[in-house]
């Protein structure tokens, strides 16, 4: 739900890793105030940003205006192609990814990443607000949730599926979380 907490969890998450490149696609232009990091708009701004190293922050608004899907995958081929390059450890950050995928249509590009990522040292940190509407093969891949108040009964039945209280993550409270490692089974509350 909007207002719960999700991006300032998001921030504080990103920042306290440590990596070499920290890309983030910003399609909503949220992210480049937040991290006090200008964003680039285009593959110059984005080669430039990466030789500095630290975040890469992209804003599609021009290159791709009105289609956030076209430009995610044109940063997610982007991304992948640099990790392919660069060593050391890379972050890969998206807020709303529900509005840029969706269930029914595979996102190769995002999959690419997902699947072969590792090898590279890439690690991806994503924020939803419908995690039932991202594609399986997104959900089959993370590692941890973190989940705020949901109200959608599709929503609560993914994260029922995964561990989580139904009742508890009705009812959190404003900033309240919960988080489970799906591989481990390891819980805890935050907020």
């Amino acid at each position: 739900m909007s207002g719960t907490g999700k991006s300032t969890l998001f921030e504080k998450l990103i920042r306290k890793e440590k990596a070499r490149l920290k890309f983030v696609f910003d399609h909503q232009g949220e992210f480049s105030a937040r991290f006090k990091v200008p964003a680039v708009c285009d593959p110059e701004g984005l080669c430039e940003r990466v030789a500095t190293g630290g975040w890469v922050v992209f804003d599609p608004v021009k290159m791709y205006p009105g289609r956030s899907e076209d430009a995610f995958k044109f940063f997610c081929d982007f991304v992948f192609a640099i990790s392919e390059t660069v060593k050391g450890r890379k972050l890969f950050c998206c807020d709303e990814l529900q509005k840029l995928t969706n269930n029914s249509e595979e996102p190769a590009e995002l999959l690419c990443i997902l699947d072969t990522g590792r090898r590279y040292e890439l690690d991806c940190f994503f924020i939803s607000q419908a995690p039932n509407r991202i594609h399986n093969g997104i959900r089959n891949q993370l590692t941890e949730i973190y989940t705020f108040r949901q109200s959608d009964k599709n929503a609560i039945a993914y994260l029922k599926d995964n561990g989580f209280d139904e009742e508890q993550v009705r009812t959190l409270g404003q900033f309240k979380y919960l988080w489970r490692n799906l591989d481990t089974g390891e819980t805890a509350e935050g907020g």
